[in-house]
């Protein structure tokens, strides 16, 4: 039987993971009222704050992202867990984590930011 598990994020926030997809060219659906994923014949639909389809990394059902308790958890099926910690999750982090950088550089007055490949 198929049911949601919740993944802690090692993200700030949902715009960090929000600007995380879009760097990854990952589409999401994000509304302020939340959206809800399908669920299956085995579970109900969960409601998640972001929503991505199913077939993105490989995930056989969709899959979101919320806050609970303060912190953002990835809100997935269980037979998607494994794949989506070990890929997409990890790269959400790296890559929210680079973004949060370039931010807080481009805070630093007359700091400026150059890519090596520039």
């Amino acid at each position: 039987m198929s049911r949601y598990v919740r993944v802690t994020a090692a993200v700030r926030n949902l715009d960090a993971v929000a600007q995380a997809l879009t760097v990854m060219a990952v589409s999401f659906e994000r509304r302020a009222t939340g959206v809800m994923l399908e669920g299956s014949l085995e579970c109900p639909g969960e409601p998640v704050e972001l929503r991505v389809a199913a077939g993105v990394a490989g995930a056989i059902e969709d899959f979101g992202f919320s806050v609970e308790d303060g912190r953002v958890v990835l809100v997935c099926g269980d037979v998607d867990r494994e794949l989506l910690e070990q890929s997409l999750l990890a790269e959400v982090q790296q890559r929210a984590a680079a973004v949060g950088v370039a931010q807080a550089v481009a805070a630093v007055p007359g700091v400026v930011l150059v890519r090596e490949d520039d």
